[in-house]
């Protein structure tokens, strides 16, 4: 987010999804008069909900991490979050599933986890992952207080003697040989590379940056709310009004109104408008740039989009005793699958996420009922 300059009394965020609601839940807390504007009939964006049939399915994000950014947020308006939201640590945080008919699963305590891998691989493998957990640590530690959690009002403001220690951690070769470097089994290998897909991006393509996914997931540990992850956006919402925030659901916006560079308004599709000092815009960057302030679309032609995928959401009276709550199905050609998709060609052998909701809580199905979400 953008430094701005002049008053900023008056908020309009666009978008009623976690970063819009967690932006609108600290401008509150900051004294600002906040209006949000959401066209769909409840919060949360890409962490909606489909409910049918008695099952409550998540139809975006299930791998929740860093609970202390949730804390942060509710913290900005003097809130506690465990009196809105219970978050269920999830243990083990996923289990994998490799073609050899092995199984492996993953702890968020690191002596837990060198032991597990030391039981099913070896001492030396294990000894590799505990430095591989001392480097995606050193690496969180750097990327959280000088580039993740602060604000970047220009490409200098990356000019820090940290980032010369990211450097010097070789975080911007490549991810995969990086954890190759501590790793030598091809199934450790996968398990603490494959997080670079949350971003839409294949371990061999992205940067060693991006380790700190596995750290954040594999180390720091994975959570799901209580009624599953809409619940947290609800929750947020919430909290936001009652510390006087406005939310209107049902809200298509057309445009932002700009008087040079400054946003001055927000127009929706009904002609209605809604002053501001200052725009906060949480929908998809192309969808901004090219509908809501009108930039030229061929600036976004130039960009390169990650792939799409499938997504399946099932509700079953099939249980399966030997799954966890997160099970990932690793195909056998790893490397061959992220070519391929990258090509722009479906992958032959393509990977799975399995989440099973109901495994922690059951209440997000009928009694005797699983849900199930394939990713």
């Amino acid at each position: 987010m953008f430094t701005v300059q002049g008053p900023t009394e008056k908020v309009v965020v666009v978008g009623a999804g976690l970063a819009g609601l967690s932006t609108a839940m600290r401008l509150a807390g900051a004294g600002r008069e906040v209006v949000v504007l959401e066209r769909e009939d409840r919060p949360g964006g890409r962490a909606g909900r489909l409910e049918m049939g008695g099952y409550s399915f998540d139809t975006g994000p299930t791998v929740l991490t860093m609970p202390d950014l949730i804390e942060d947020a509710f913290a900005a308006l003097g809130e506690d979050y465990r009196d809105w939201l219970d978050l269920l640590p999830l243990d083990p945080a996923y289990r994998a599933f490799y073609p050899d008919g092995s199984t492996m699963d993953v702890f968020a305590d690191p002596e837990r986890m060198a032991t597990e891998i030391e039981q099913q691989i070896g001492v030396d493998e294990a000894a590799g992952y505990l430095r591989f957990v001392d480097y995606v640590g050193q690496m969180y530690k750097l990327e959280i207080r000088e580039f993740i959690d602060r604000n970047l009002d220009s490409p200098l403001d990356l000019l820090t003697p940290n980032l010369a220690r990211l450097v010097a951690l070789g975080g911007f070769g490549r991810l995969q040989r990086k954890v190759d470097m501590f790793l030598k089994d091809p199934r450790t290998r996968r398990l603490f590379s494959f997080q670079a897909m949350y971003a839409g991006l294949s371990p061999y393509k992205a940067l060693a940056l991006y380790s700190v996914i596995s750290y954040m997931d594999s180390v720091a540990g994975v959570y799901l709310p209580r009624g599953g992850m809409h619940a947290l956006p609800q929750a947020m919402a919430d909290a936001a009004m009652k510390h006087g925030v406005t939310i209107h659901y049902g809200v298509t916006v057309d445009s932002v109104e700009t008087v040079g560079d400054t946003a001055t308004a927000v127009i929706t599709t009904d002609g209605e408008r809604f002053p501001a000092d200052a725009v906060v815009l949480n929908p998809d960057l192309p969808v901004a740039h090219r509908d809501l302030l009108g930039l030229d679309a061929r600036r976004l032609e130039r960009l390169d989009y990650s792939p799409s995928c499938w997504l399946l959401l099932a509700g079953s009276s099939a249980h399966y005793s030997k799954i966890a709550h997160h099970n990932i199905h690793f195909g056998r050609e790893w490397r061959r699958s992220f070519d391929e998709v990258l090509g722009g060609h479906l992958m032959t052998d393509p990977s799975f996420l399995v989440t099973n909701p109901t495994h922690t809580d059951p209440s997000l199905a009928p009694p005797g009922k699983q849900s199930y979400y394939v990713l």
